[in-house]
């Protein structure tokens, strides 16, 4: 954890000499995120109706980008590298303005975060997400509420134990945290992923997130799987790390209870898919094997904790 929090600080530090250290910081998605964007002042905000709690109040404008992950029964890769997003997120996405009307019609993508507006967050994000894939020529996801309580126990995690990594403080990955909610089934050919973003001010809004995160390649290619079925959505007010203040953190969590494609590879930060996700893959392949062997022996033990108690149950009825 101290090695992901000393990236964020030094990359705040040299990210816009010009600009006090308590600009606009957002973060979203790992790998290259942003393109080639000018550096020129982001689009205006609109905030919501509703009275703004927990938004920061900055100047300057900068942008992070941060882990990616993905998760079978046989492997599991993750993207740590941190680097900057463009300034000029704050836009309508290429879906929106290009793309298909599954895009062009969400409402909410450039609202400013607050307390009384997480849903209407989470909402817009899944429609930009959606559109993005329609775009594609890929399904849409649909909304979980096992993936939505993953990712929300997820962000509440990040903001209150101030961590921004795959792995919790305690060692829990991906898998650890997605299974007790009963999501990841006894098949071998489940796939689970997780896209984590930070955002504040202009770079806070849905539209900038989802930005960031297709410009990232790691990010992009789990919004764009095709084996992903369903996502869950998470938006928690607060900073995931101690040298940034505020901002909302944001988590989607994918998922396919089948169907998973045991071959796909998620990109590094230059957009490829060789030696950094294959080892991320190797490395990880012990980890997620015994995540799932100790999921099903979890499972396999409450089937027989409850048909012992089951089998008591009849005994005891038949002897009065």
């Amino acid at each position: 954890m101290e090695g992901s929090e000393h990236r964020i600080y030094k990359l705040i530090r040299t990210a816009v000499p010009t600009l006090a250290l308590a600009g606009v910081v957002a973060v979203a998605g790992c790998g290259g995120g942003g393109g080639t964007d000018s550096g020129s002042p982001p689009a205006p905000v609109k905030q919501a109706g509703a009275t703004v709690s927990g938004v920061v109040s900055a100047d300057g404008t900068q942008g992070l980008v941060g882990p990616v992950g993905r998760a079978t029964a046989s492997s599991q890769q993750f993207e740590d590298k941190l680097g900057r997003i463009s300034p000029k997120a704050n836009r309508k996405t290429d879906a929106q303005k290009h793309g298909v009307a599954a895009g062009a019609g969400c409402d909410n993508s450039d609202v400013t975060p607050s307390d009384a507006d997480l849903d209407l967050l989470n909402s817009a994000i899944l429609c930009l997400v959606n559109g993005e894939r329609a775009d594609a020529g890929l399904p849409a996801l649909n909304e979980n509420p096992q993936l939505d309580q993953a990712a929300t126990g997820m962000a509440q995690r990040m903001v209150n134990e101030h961590f921004f990594s795959h792995d919790t403080p305690d060692g829990k990955n991906i898998v650890d945290r997605i299974e007790p909610t009963g999501y990841i089934p006894d098949s071998s050919d489940w796939v689970v992923g997780e896209n984590l973003a930070w955002g504040s001010g202009a770079l806070s809004t849905p539209q900038a997130i989802v930005n960031g995160w297709m410009n990232s390649p790691g990010h992009r290619a789990n919004i764009l799987a095709p084996d992903y079925k369903d996502i869950g959505l998470a938006a928690t007010m607060g900073a995931p790390s101690p040298d940034l203040t505020g901002g909302t953190v944001y988590v989607n969590n994918f998922g396919a209870k089948s169907g998973a494609d045991l071959n796909a590879r998620l990109p590094t930060e230059s957009g490829s898919t060789g030696t950094a996700a294959a080892a991320s893959t190797v490395a990880g392949a012990k980890v997620a094997k015994k995540a799932s062997a100790k999921a099903k022996h979890k499972r396999r033990h409450k089937r027989h904790k409850r048909h012992h108690k089951q089998s008591r149950s009849h005994k005891h009825r038949a002897q009065h």
